[in-house]
């Protein structure tokens, strides 16, 4: 049976493996936006599909981590409380991160009097569900161990 043409399946096709060229890949010397959104270029594809975006962004150093730990209580925590949950990361990459997650929309701040607050938008929100099944692959990895 053949591989159906792109969008004939609603589906887009699978990407070859690493190391295989195809039309979708950034040709060396193109550059890729800071913050990964789907449309626009991202490591992987020329095209900016939305899960290759998703990729770049979530597989940042830091990132997961960052979103993790925003999720954790639920409510809107400090620079500083989240870096040392973070396990005392560079304030640099923590603002970076930040920073990412925030064009992406998925984390948001609040200012109070004191110093603004970090928690995930409704889109975080949404992605921590998604990311459910892993979080109960994991469990059941660590108890086979």
């Amino acid at each position: 049976m053949g591989i159906p043409a792109p969008g004939s399946s609603g589906h887009a096709p699978e990407a070859p493996g690493p190391g295989c060229p195809t039309s979708d890949t950034i040709a060396p010397g193109t550059p890729v936006p800071a913050i990964p959104t789907p449309g626009r270029p991202v490591r992987g594809s020329a095209g900016g599909r939305p899960v290759m975006a998703a990729l770049d962004l979530l597989g940042r150093r830091w990132t997961l981590r960052v979103i993790w730990e925003l999720h954790v209580d639920g409510a809107p925590i400090g620079f500083r409380d989240l870096q040392r949950r973070c396990d005392d990361m560079s304030s640099s990459v923590l603002s970076t991160r930040l920073t990412e997650l925030r064009e992406a929309g998925i984390a948001a701040s609040t200012s109070t009097a004191a110093q603004p607050a970090w928690h995930l938008t409704a889109l975080g929100d949404d992605l921590v569900t998604a990311m459910g099944p892993l979080l109960d692959w994991s469990r059941a990895w660590a108890e086979r161990r």
